[in-house]
């Protein structure tokens, strides 16, 4: 029996060298897990379907579709409807309320039915497909596929299946993050990223520190990532987002009725509104300057620390997560943006799960508070709905927090910039090395 140096044998306390201890599972490993994901995707995005289903039958109308929990921007500026005006710390809502994209498309379907259901399956069929788009960009991306199941399981589907196009919006940024990495088998394309990245942002304006996200880190990466130049993209998704305002020429007049009218469900500002201490008019301005400040403080923090390797999930999960902290309005379609990058960045089981529970939690109590104010006998007291949204609040304060502390551990798997053959296990004088087999946490 050959012996083995000290090193070789405590190798595994180690970390291991590349190759043995951190190689990557084999094809078929890789096949069955994903399968098994694609799997439980399927069963979440099946029940998010069903949750849909009576409203599909009642044609939508309230109070019973926000008892139901299928109430959404999209079905309520079809019907030509807005939120109920005594619902306090909500929005007005309706056609007006909508992004470009999202009041182009409901435009464009009402010219072809004048049914709600009809509308809103082609809305479902749309999402499930986005859905699936986003499951294939997370397995494109990911390391540890492991985590993945706090995404493709996460309650958040299921309330945001119906809402708005959210998750096309979110499929075209994480796919847009795929090409512009380059991982395997994607070829990077910075330019097409910028495109998709400019669409998405006309559906929702996150997908814009997604961009500011990849323009931080692409120059100087974290791990095996290659460098990238963000100029390309950033030409592009400028260019892109001309001729859509050329086209659209109500997409400035919607962006300024939604800064007036930016306080909604699920902020501190809504919480305010609730408790009378002043008016949506009041507070909006405030709190948009604050996330404005927030994400300026974190692009500055991100820029400072990039020199030893930053990753773009966890810049994209600082960067909405700091927004959304300080937004004036934090609905469910809005906290599904840090759910991919959520599952790519924290590994602390304790606040996936808290996180998963906070969400449910709200999104019932923001639909029940909407039936409050339509039945005032029926539904959920303004003082529990705040309660809740602080407690989601807190929440995400601990995902931030998680996010952060994993800044420099934190990879995506991308192209390699050096491949060195693993050690055999028979050298007898192998270097010692000290890697850890990941993030602790």
């Amino acid at each position: 029996m050959p012996s083995q140096s000290s090193t070789r044998i405590a190798e595994p306390l180690l970390g291991g060298p590349d190759g043995i201890h951190l190689a990557s599972a084999g094809a078929q490993f890789r096949r069955g897990q994903a399968y098994i994901f694609a799997g439980i995707l399927g069963v979440t995005t099946f029940l998010a379907l069903a949750l849909q289903g009576p409203c599909l039958s009642s044609g939508y109308e309230q109070p019973s579709a926000s008892a139901r929990m299928c109430a959404g921007p999209l079905s309520t500026a079809f019907l030509g409807q807005t939120n109920p005006e005594e619902a306090l710390g909500r929005s007005t809502g309706g056609m007006a309320g909508l992004s470009p994209i999202d009041a182009r498309f409901v435009q464009l379907l009402k010219l072809m039915t004048d049914d709600v259901s009809v509308f809103m399956a082609i809305v479902l069929l749309v999402n499930v497909i986005a859905f699936a788009a986003l499951g294939v960009a997370l397995l494109v991306l990911a390391r540890q596929r492991a985590w993945l199941v706090t995404a493709f399981a996460s309650p958040v589907i299921l309330f945001t299946v119906g809402s708005t196009l959210g998750p096309v919006a979110l499929a075209l940024s994480v796919w847009a993050m795929a090409i512009f990495v380059g991982s395997s088998p994607v070829t990077p394309r910075p330019w097409l990223s910028g495109v998709l990245l400019a669409i998405a942002a006309f559906i929702n304006p996150l997908a814009l520190l997604v961009l500011l996200a990849l323009s931080l880190a692409g120059p100087r990466p974290a791990g095996r990532l290659s460098p990238r130049d963000p100029r390309m993209m950033l030409a592009a998704a400028t260019i892109t987002s001309a001729i859509i305002l050329v086209l659209d020429g109500s997409a400035i007049e919607r962006i300024m009725h939604w800064m007036s009218d930016a306080v909604d469900g699920g902020s501190f500002a809504s919480i305010l509104v609730m408790a009378r201490l002043g008016t949506a008019e009041v507070w909006a301005p405030v709190w948009i300057i604050g996330s404005a400040g927030v994400i300026a403080a974190v692009a500055v923090s991100l820029y400072m620390v990039r020199r030893t390797g930053l990753d773009p999930a966890v810049a994209a999960c600082l960067l909405i997560g700091g927004c959304l902290l300080l937004a004036p309005g934090m609905m469910p379609w809005d906290s599904l943006w840090i759910l991919p990058f959520l599952a790519l960045t924290v590994r602390r089981w304790w606040v996936l799960i808290v996180w998963a529970l906070a969400e449910t939690a709200f999104a019932i109590a923001i639909h029940l508070g909407d039936v409050a104010e339509i039945e005032s006998d029926k539904g959920l007291e303004p003082t529990f709905v705040a309660l809740l949204t602080l407690l989601r609040l807190l929440a995400l304060v601990a995902v931030v927090i998680c996010a952060g502390e994993n800044l420099y551990r934190r990879r995506i798997r991308g192209r390699l910039l050096r491949t060195e053959p693993p050690r055999r296990a028979e050298d007898d004088h192998p270097t010692v090395r000290v890697q850890g087999h990941g993030n602790p946490t």
